[in-house]
């Protein structure tokens, strides 16, 4: 027996999911990725009354959900199964985005480099209870910025075995990404059937998604990279005060990412995903230096 935690209960849970639905129908999403607006409006959503805003009907998104799948294998770099997610089953793994490392050495404070994310994957690597990586951390001392997503990913496959969640930094970047990791497998199709990496796509917020987050979401779909729909929900800054209020804005987003999966190609495995947080307005920053838990729950 496993212990459980639940926060909401079952009625609230489908009350946040409703609203979020009404949402979705009503007020719909603004859709800046031209190719991504072009692939939903000839699958059959509407536009709203001003034409701008992509609508996105309940019986849609419900398709949608269950075209994805409910469970998932992540392949270790020899292409062995390495880690199942899905229904309860929980992975630690290690947070992304940081900026700054706490030198080790010296006690000090500074911003991270190459030799750091070495240094983390090969210790990462050795420990048995986190079952896949992440680009932890942007090298953002030696790393000229257009490059650094796939520097890191570089990084990471050649120096561990396991997989990894990773992601790119611009419109254009999963391409390459992809082509790199498919020199482990013995081509694209192979990648598909033995996925190495998770992709965190990012919505904008407000009901929006960015240029670089509909051109990432299609190019990994495409490639066959499983997805994670990641709103950072600031609740107080681009989300209500309120955990329940937030939480709808936060639904309403992964929805919303799943849906477009699923346009670009049924049965892609896609991870509700998020990275909501409190900001605080006085010094205008978000409280995220925290332990993180990736549940990835298919839907």
């Amino acid at each position: 027996m496993r212990p459980g935690l639940t926060i909401l209960s079952a009625d609230l849970t489908t009350r946040i999911v409703d609203e979020a639905m009404r949402v979705l129908a009503e007020v719909g999403m603004e859709i800046r990725g031209p190719e991504m607006r072009r692939r939903l409006l000839e699958h059959g959503l509407p536009l709203d009354h001003s034409g701008q805003r992509v609508l996105f009907p309940r019986a849609v998104v419900e398709a949608a959900i269950a075209s994805a799948p409910s469970s998932f294998v992540l392949y270790d770099r020899a292409g062995e199964p390495h880690a199942d997610l899905g229904e309860d089953r929980v992975h630690f793994v290690p947070g992304s985005s940081g900026l700054k490392v706490l030198d080790h050495r010296t006690g000090q404070t500074r911003l991270a480099n190459s030799t750091d994310f070495v240094e983390y994957v090969r210790l990462a690597d050795g420990l048995a209870n986190i079952p896949y990586l992440a680009t932890a951390f942007s090298t953002n001392d030696d790393i000229e910025a257009g490059v650094s997503d796939a520097w890191r990913l570089y990084m990471t496959l050649t120096n561990s075995k396991k997989p990894v969640v990773s992601g790119a930094f611009t419109e254009h970047g999963v391409p390459r990404m992809a082509e790199m990791m498919q020199l482990f497998r013995r081509g694209a199709d192979d990648l598909r059937a033995r996925p190495m990496s998770i992709f965190t796509i990012t919505a904008t917020g407000n009901f929006r998604y960015s240029e670089d987050s509909c051109q990432n979401l299609i190019d990994c779909v495409e490639a066959g990279i499983p997805v994670e729909i990641v709103p950072v929900t600031l609740m107080g800054l681009i989300a209500p005060v309120t955990p329940v209020g937030a939480t709808v804005f936060h639904t309403i987003d992964v929805l919303a990412g799943i849906t477009m999966a699923q346009v670009i190609r049924p049965g892609a495995p896609v991870l509700f995903g998020g990275a909501p947080a409190t900001f605080h307005m006085k010094i205008a920053s978000s409280p995220m230096a925290a332990l993180a838990v990736n549940n990835p729950t298919s839907v």
